[in-house]
């Protein structure tokens, strides 16, 4: 049960941090020497990427005046200028947002003024890249939130002006003139042609304004809120978007405290679906494409259960059957110790009370959502042993090690333990609120300075081919105990794998080199996607991926969730015996297709027509959001390790770990 505690200020919810505004040049020096490490942490001193996400505690500004005050800062990486390398930029809460620009070899320079897109100074939170007028240049789309109102957090879009002078981009700002200046408490935006008209559209993901415990168990998920509720924007193609949310079907109520969302084919029929990962007590969306320009939200009967402290999440195919597969992260610890002193659980009446109100069954750990390709999802994260995360934020699956199997990233760790089941008690306590209070105010900071701080290392999930992983942070060099938020993976050198880029709150960002290409001896095809420069989606956003299956004869399909060049392990891509070749067919929303054959391995090759001229042009439609993972494999995966798994969505499991999930199982992370 939640304590009862005295002060109507005090309530934590979580969010997102800010930055030192720090400008380093990169050395220029010899690189780090690769290690047996798959992955080597390549300094700031060398890489010139000395940004810091700097969020300090005040008695103004807190985890107690601001619910999510320690959510972290974002990043995005995608190439600009159309050199072929992918741009960095890393969001901040406090102190400015910071884009590096990508001079081969891990080398980066600090281009944030030249370019027009330092921010507001005040509590960023993601950042995308995308094409939002179809210009064939990745523009920048800025979310805000944080405890101020109207214009001060309004959302940016930086429209791509060109490059100029030692290949800067420069940027205007245009959010107004193009009707996306969203003044919610923004999380993420993700770009997407819902409808197949070759225009870029956007769902904006919000948090919620309201106290956690200022709902009880009312659903409200039908009344919609101008600030606190998600949003589709329908792009017009004129260069203005339109709010949609209500006609196409989209919940915009003010109890959806979004923290994730991916957009990616879920059910193979060639229209791209939504999945929003929401914090508290609301349950996650799964909205389904209907082909008219609207949206089933089918969650609570395609599942039959999720994640109950939803934060970050990814979609891909993790068994390569052909079916897109979904990963949410939440805030089960695996250390037995921070399990018991992190956690408490709710009444079996108030978990049954929730279910009954509309609010599904929700658990709080990590969910691996397996497709059944029969418009069900059966959780397997436990089997996997990709279930415990502790305070999770950003997940990323992509084929790390080029095995032809895609991993998993997580990132974790929030810099104050505020569910520590002493902290609570602390509280409690009569003489807590009697030395915190001096008539009408209350001390933050003596409250903030009483909580603990735990750092916690990432997880690098090592996916074993037999639905299960192994976690190999250490192993892989990803183990640095710290507080990580925002990640981004992409090909930073054009070696032909995946590295990453994580922003972590009051300390440096992480830029770590992928070293699979030194160490093992696979194989990769590099693809450059590019759109029909007739459209207004030149980048090919939404391009969808067809092959021959090895097995049955049949055509598996995948959605590429955004633009981007694509490194996969050839090993999972096979000619079958006697031929010499594979011919792949890719293939845009609006039916355009071209197809090119695969010859020999180490390939850098474009798909396309007329987008930028040719494999060997440069073209800025590359890497969006470091997702650049190939969600394209042929070999199907043996099935019968699931028959024990229900085949339709239904009643919420029985025990996880021994124990009665009918109890509760939730950590009390927040008050109201």
């Amino acid at each position: 049960m939640r304590p009862s505690l005295l002060l109507v200020a005090l309530y934590f919810v979580v969010s997102c941090s800010g930055s030192r505004d720090t400008q380093q040049e990169a050395s220029g020096g010899k690189a780090p020497p690769v290690d047996r490490q798959l992955f080597t942490s390549l300094p700031a001193s060398y890489t010139g990427i000395a940004f810091e996400n700097r969020v300090p505690e005040t008695q103004e500004l807190n985890a107690f005046t601001y619910r999510n005050f320690y959510n972290g800062g974002g990043v995005a990486t995608g190439d600009l200028n159309g050199d072929g390398l992918p741009e960095v930029m890393l969001t901040s809460n406090l102190h400015g947002n910071h884009l590096y620009l990508n001079k081969g070899k891990f080398q980066f320079h600090d281009i944030t003024r030249e370019a027009g897109v330092g921010g507001k100074g005040f509590w960023a939170t993601g950042v995308t890249f995308a094409d939002v007028n179809g210009d064939g240049l990745l523009d920048i789309y800025v979310c805000y939130a944080g405890n101020i109102a109207g214009e001060k957090r309004a959302n940016e879009l930086y429209v791509n002006q060109g490059v100029g002078k030692d290949s800067v981009p420069t940027f205007k700002e245009m959010a107004a003139q193009y009707g996306v200046n969203d003044e919610g408490a923004s999380t993420q935006a993700a770009f997407f042609d819902y409808d197949h008209d070759g225009n870029l559209d956007m769902y904006l993901l919000n948090n919620s304004f309201r106290p956690v415990g200022s709902f009880g168990y009312r659903n409200i998920r039908n009344i919609r809120s101008r600030l606190g509720g998600h949003k589709l924007f329908h792009n017009d193609g004129n260069g203005h978007f339109t709010d949609v949310s209500e006609k196409a079907g989209i919940f915009g109520s003010e109890m959806a405290f979004g923290l994730g969302v991916v957009v990616s084919d879920v059910n193979r029929d060639g229209w791209p679906d939504i999945y929003v990962a929401n914090d508290f007590f609301e349950r996650d969306y799964l909205y389904i494409n209907n082909h008219d320009g609207t949206f089933s939200e089918q969650l609570d009967k395609q599942m039959p259960y999720s994640s109950y402290f939803s934060m970050g999440l990814d979609i891909a195919d993790i068994n390569n059957d052909g079916w897109p597969d979904i990963y949410t992260t939440d805030m089960l610890p695996e250390d037995e110790y921070r399990l018991r002193t992190t956690s408490s659980f709710e009444s079996y009446e108030v978990y049954q009370t929730k279910a009954k109100n509309g609010f599904h069954y929700q658990f709080m750990r990590n969910m691996l959502q397996l497709n059944n390709g029969n418009g069900t999802f059966s959780d397997v994260g436990q089997l996997a042993g990709v279930a415990r995360t502790d305070w999770s934020w950003s997940a990323l699956i992509a084929d790390l090690d080029l095995d032809g199997n895609k991993d998993i990233f997580v990132t974790n760790g929030i810099a104050r333990d505020e569910t520590s089941q002493d902290y609570i008690a602390f509280l409690g306590s009569q003489q807590t609120m009697v030395s915190a209070t001096k008539g009408n105010r209350v001390d933050y900071m003596k409250l903030t300075d009483a909580m603990s701080s735990t750092k916690l290392s990432s997880y690098a999930f090592h996916n074993n081919g037999d639905l299960t992983f192994t976690n190999e942070s250490a192993d892989w060099g990803l183990s640095t105990p710290s507080f990580s938020n925002g990640a981004s993976y992409a090909d930073l050198d054009g070696d032909g794998t995946l590295d990453l880029v994580v922003n972590r709150e009051n300390d440096t960002a992480l830029v770590y080199r992928n070293n699979a290409r030194t160490l093992k001896k696979n194989n990769y095809l590099q693809v450059k996607l590019e759109g029909d420069g007739g459209g207004h989606n030149r980048c090919a956003r939404d391009a969808a991926d067809r092959q021959p299956d090895s097995v049955s004869g049949a055509r598996t399909y995948s959605r590429l969730p955004v633009e981007r060049r694509i490194p996969f392990d050839l090993r999972s891509w096979r000619p079958r015996q006697g031929e010499v070749g594979d011919r792949r067919l890719a293939g845009w929303t609006h039916e355009h297709r071209q197809g090119r054959r695969r010859e020999s391995a180490h390939r850098s090759e474009a798909i396309g027509s007329d987008c930028g001229g040719g494999a060997g042009s440069q073209n800025p439609c590359a890497a969006i959001q470091g997702r650049d993972e190939c969600d394209i494999t042929s070999l199907r995966a043996p099935r019968e390790r699931l028959r024990r798994f229900r085949s339709r969505a239904a009643d919420a499991e029985d025990a996880v770990d021994g124990r009665s999930e009918h109890s509760g199982g939730r950590r009390q992370r927040r008050w109201a």
